[in-house]
């Protein structure tokens, strides 16, 4: 063996040294890799390897092929040139003092420029004209992690400047770096800022993965022992061998029978145990070599070929892991912690229960302990595989005898369901008796489906091809299921693939429910049979799981059946599912599909979509088409609505031509590219969509249901399930766009409700509201042609406006409008009076009731003047005569308070002042103002005052003062007052006159008032004449009032009536004897 060997190579220090460099596959690759990517123009490039991969080692046998000192490798790598070297080794400290250093720079002022300056003169020094500089810095990782702690930006700074010096297509300069980790996971620490720098750095270098498979070490180990050893192999020896590894499956096989001769006295399982627990416990190659250049007892070097060892086994690799690894091995940092204590244990076990062929014994539990621990999972390492290593390849002649002590001595057991040899520790149970004994416990699984969706929760699949071409992501969900039917999708869920777990069931049943050509894809288990005894094992097994909980070792190994169990329900269940099984029988549209790998599946499912959702447009924006959408596109999708709304006669909707915010992104893939911007020369010239359009099928359907409204109003909820369901099933956060985009687009061609009333102007607020409540709107499209036309026309010539051919919501709007506006400026009185002819007040009523401008012109207004839409169609004269009737109803609601105030104003002319109707307004004014002139107010009543007041208003309108005098009158202005408020008005007013009348004589007589009270006092009675008479009376007698008054109650009777009677009749003897 070599004695040059040293656990290490550094790139400065054995650059002269001659070393033995064995070229692996993975080395051949990347040395092919930089020579292909050189070639392109790269010329940065980050070996990333981890420890002990020979990233080192790699780096000197690179530098002495391209020099011509050695041959490592067979390239054309910088054929014909003159190679020369610049190499750094990396240490905690700055990369810029290193180079620095390196190259003699002492300038501290433009201190990287100077290094390049130098780096390039370094370049040119050679003078020929095919000089190549490689610069190499090994262990560059440590550079960088100095340079995320100490100045990262002008650290960083001189990376970027030195990998764009090396980038430099103008010259023949090449930057080759090595680390241990990704690039950016030095910057972990750094903030946002830096990060986003460290990852553009990172971007300047070819990043070459450099890790050593197993595969790759095990060739490394057979050309270093087949070249150092003396040792020659029996070919029977080795052929045996070879055929145990590769019957045992476990492990990877490849170059198994190039290298099996080669590796000897190494057998293959003990050479791939060893590889894979040094690339876990140790450092890769540098630890493998260190085993191949070892000399301590347990070495390859110290192995004695014999009768006893005829390998270097995996006995003998347990050896030399103990004696290399004690201290990981045995320390809480060991991740096969309890694998090696299970070995510990079982070799005590063997050297307290035997005496004889201890060696043997220990051998066959070392050998079972390494394979458990490094075998793949599916290994069959049954008695036939143990025996017959144990016999070639650990040299024990009674190894079926052995095998039978330990298994009788429970240090051992195998594993039936694993095919496998375990080491056994003490358990309190037998647990194939107690598996054997869960059958009288547990029941048998009739219901196959509720059992395993217990063990498998299923995510959802893609159907990815579908989903790029037309960029829907559609999603089917698997169920699992005794019967197949047909289940609808709805919400985020695409379509199902019913997996179908019924041995009783017929095949014929399931391929005639999949004629039905919908969303469902059904996937028939052969094997359900099968599929129910193993759920019925596992159910044991859990069972007396939980039955022994207490009991660690049963336990572990239950624990064991029971993972094993799941494998293999798992490889029926999901393994065999793209696997061509014979065991599986997939059904679609009345047909049987082979479904034999998962690119195949998704065929299916994208052929699935093709064929269900075949009127779904193609509409490629991830951040809308998409069930639910992020709270930043709820934000500009009210910055859309607002747009579309306020812009849609602008071209992108008014946002300038350098900006992209997410809105108008959105607007270009859901309208302008499909042909339906809104901004155009002629509004009602429709969108032209043709057949092949990827939106036809969408706005032809979308069109037919706002036609559907046009009988009868229909919630938009309609519009949402249809799109949400087959053949568009549309996503929810394309609809949510779609919907309101489409009504504004259309919106001149219905009337659109909300909570039944009428919506005339579509804002920004109305389209989001759409989206956050449809069950709230209703829209209802117009029909207005024929006799229809014709009426709204003639409303329009009632209203002096445009005669139109073709009308929309607007037209309604610009029609509807003034009777609106009309009714709304009425008083209150021409609200609510009867006295009206019966047309007026139903022509009225429908105006007050108006929600729907369609219904009120066509159903409310007709029915009104007791016609129909029939007879207006039938009689083309009658269409005249509704006209003149309408207009005359119009005409006495708005005269109707007109006419109250003038029977207000001619009573007080007639009743009042006794005049002719002709009589002026302001003469009229003048004379009540002059009958009440000497009237002493400050005497008078409050009410009196105040009527007064308004008698004596300067108001010149005569609508506002007679207004103001009903007010003072009966409490409530002209325009407030009810038809039976009119006869009180009258009534009052004369009574208020009268009462002022009287006054005013009292106000013609000298009163001394603090002398005398003074009465006017008259009688008017039928059958008499007139009793009149003012009374005055001293205040001096006025002092004894309240006794008499008192003496005189006192006489009166309980009757009221009586009482008035008398007291009247006193008073008008004592008046007529004056």
């Amino acid at each position: 063996m070599s004695k040059q060997f040293s656990p290490s190579i550094n790139i400065l220090r054995d650059e002269s040294r001659e070393f033995k460099y064995i070229a692996t596959p993975n080395t051949k690759r990347v040395v092919d890799q930089i020579q292909d990517d050189i070639t392109i123009g790269l010329r940065s490039f980050n070996l990333i390897g981890s420890y002990g991969t020979g990233k080192s080692s790699f780096l000197l046998a690179l530098e002495q092929t391209l020099i011509g000192q050695a041959q490592h490798f067979d390239t054309k790598l910088f054929a014909n040139s003159n190679c020369s070297f610049l190499k750094i080794v990396g240490s905690y400290q700055s990369i810029i003092d290193v180079f620095a250093e390196h190259l003699g720079v002492n300038e501290a002022k433009h201190r990287i420029d100077h290094i390049l300056a130098e780096l390039f003169a370094v370049y040119q020094a050679a003078g020929s004209k095919n000089q190549v500089l490689v610069i190499v810095i090994d262990e560059f990782g440590k550079f960088l992690e100095y340079a995320a702690k100490n100045r990262p930006e002008k650290e960083l700074y001189f990376v970027q400047q030195l990998a764009e010096f090396a980038n430099n297509s103008k010259y023949n300069i090449v930057l080759i770096t090595s680390v241990h980790q990704s690039f950016d996971t030095y910057a972990y620490d750094l903030n946002k800022s830096l990060r986003h720098e460290w990852i553009k750095v990172k971007g300047r270098f070819k990043e070459i993965t450099f890790n050593e498979p197993v595969e790759q070490l095990l060739y490394l180990a057979a050309e270093h022992i087949s070249a150092a050893t003396t040792l020659v192999p029996l070919k029977r020896t080795v052929k045996v061998a070879l055929s145990l590894f590769e019957t045992s499956k476990g492990f990877k096989a490849e170059y198994s029978k190039e290298i099996a001769a080669k590796l000897f006295p190494l057998d293959l399982l003990a050479a791939n145990v060893l590889t894979i627990s040094l690339q876990r416990y140790g450092q890769n190659e540098r630890s493998l070599f260190s085993f191949l250049e070892s000399t301590d007892s347990a070495s390859l070097s110290k192995f004695k070929l014999g009768d006893s060892d005829p390998f270097y086994n995996l006995a003998n690799v347990f050896d030399y892991l103990t004696n290399n690894f004690f201290s990981f091995l045995n320390s809480k940092y060991n991740p096969d912690a309890a694998s090696w204590s299970a070995i510990k244990v079982a070799i005590e076990q063997v050297e307290n229960t035997f005496d004889k062929n201890l060696n043997g014994y220990l051998k066959i539990i070392k050998t079972i302990g390494l394979l458990n621990n490094f075998s793949n999972a599916g290994s069959i390492l049954d008695e036939d595989f143990l025996t017959g290593y144990a016999k070639y390849c650990l040299g024990i002649n009674n190894a079926e005898e052995l095998v039978k002590d330990l298994v009788s001595k429970s240090i051992i057991r195998y594993r039936k369901h694993s095919k496998r040899y375990v080491l056994t520790e003490e358990t309190e149970i037998d647990i194939e008796l107690a598996l054997i004994e869960a059958n009288q416990s547990v029941s048998a699984i009739t219901d196959v489906p509720t059992v395993l969706k217990k063990y498998f929760e299923f995510s959802p699949v893609l159907a990815k091809e579908y989903s790029y071409i037309n960029g829907t992501s559609r999603y089917f969900q698997f169920e699992i299921t005794e019967y197949p039917t047909i289940i609808k999708p709805i919400g985020e869920i695409d379509g199902y693939i019913q997996l179908i777990f019924n041995d009783q069931l017929d095949e014929d049943i399931i391929k005639q429910l999949s004629v039905n050509k919908a969303a469902n894809i059904f996937v028939y288990y052969k094997n359900a049979k099968k599929i129910k005894a193993l759920l019925y094992d596992l159910e044991k097994t859990q069972k007396v799981l939980t039955e022994n909980q207490h009991d660690r070792v049963a336990r572990k190994e239950l624990e064991s059946i029971i993972v094993h169990e799941k494998t293999l329900l798992n490889h029926y269940i999901l393994t065999n599912l793209y696997k061509g099984s014979t065991d599986i029988v997939w059904f679609w549209n009345n047909d049987s599909e082979a479904i034999s790998s998962k690119k195949e599946f998704n065929q299916l499912l994208t052929q699935v979509c093709k064929d269900v959702y075949c009127d779904a447009p193609k509409f490629k924006n991830e951040l809308v088409n998409k069930h639910k959408i992020s709270s930043a596109i709820h934000t500009a999708k009210r910055s859309y609505f607002k747009g579309l709304v306020n812009h849609w006669d602008k071209p992108d909707l008014g946002i300038p031509e350098n900006k992209f915010p997410p809105e108008k992104m959105i607007f270009k893939s859901l309208l302008k590219d499909n042909g339906l911007a809104p901004y155009r020369d002629e509004t009602y010239a429709g969108f032209e969509l043709k057949p092949g359009d990827s939106f036809y099928k969408l706005w032809k359907e979308s069109v037919k249901f706002l036609n559907s409204t046009k009988s009868n109003r229909k919630p938009l909820t309609e519009f949402f399930e249809l799109l949400s369901t087959e053949p568009f099933k549309l996503k929810q956060g394309f609809i949510d766009f779609w919907v309101p985009s489409f009504l504004f687009l259309k919106r001149d061609d219905f009337a659109l409700y909300v909570d039944n009333a009428f919506i005339p102007y579509i804002t920004e607020e109305t389209l989001e509201l759409m989206v956050k409540k449809p069950k709230d709107f209703e829209v209802k499209a117009f029909d207005i042609d024929g006799v229809k036309l014709d009426i709204f026309n003639s409303y329009r010539v009632i209203l002096d406006q445009e005669i139109k051919e073709r009308i929309g919501n607007v037209s309604f709007i610009e029609t509807i409008k003034p009777f609106l506006i009309f009714y709304r400026s009425l008083p209150d009185y021409a609200k609510n009076t009867l006295r009206l002819s019966k047309p007026a007040l139903a022509i009225r009523d429908a105006i007050s009731k108006s929600k729907d401008p369609e219904y009120t012109f066509f159903e409310s207004f007709p029915t009104a003047l007791g016609t129909t839409l029939k007879d207006l169609n039938e009689h083309s004269n009658e269409l005249v005569t509704y006209t003149d009737t309408l207009q005359n109803a119009i005409r006495e609601i708005r005269t109707c308070f007109d006419s109250l105030i003038d029977r207000f104003e001619n009573y007080i002319k007639q009743d009042i002042l006794f005049e002719e109707t002709t009589l002026g307004f302001e003469e009229m004014k003048s004379k009540i103002q002059h009958r009440y002139q000497h009237l002493k107010r400050h005497l008078l009543l409050q009410k009196q005052k105040s009527f007064v007041q308004r008698i004596d208003s300067l108001l010149d309108d005569n609508r506002a003062w007679l207004s103001s005098v009903c007010q003072a009158i009966v409490g409530k202005s002209l325009e407030n007052l009810r038809d039976e408020d009119e006869y009180v008005l009258y009534e009052s007013f004369k009574s208020m006159v009268q009462d002022l009348d009287g006054l005013t004589e009292l106000s013609a007589i000298e009163i001394d008032e603090s002398k005398e009270q003074v009465y006017n006092i008259q009688f008017n009675t039928f059958g008499s004449m007139s009793l009149k008479s003012i009374v005055r009376v001293p205040k001096v007698k006025s002092e004894q009032l309240d006794q008499y008054v008192t003496e005189l109650e006192n006489k009166l009777t309980g009757d009221a009536d009586i009482n008035k009677l008398v007291l009247t009749t006193l008073l008008q003897k004592l008046l007529s004897h004056e």
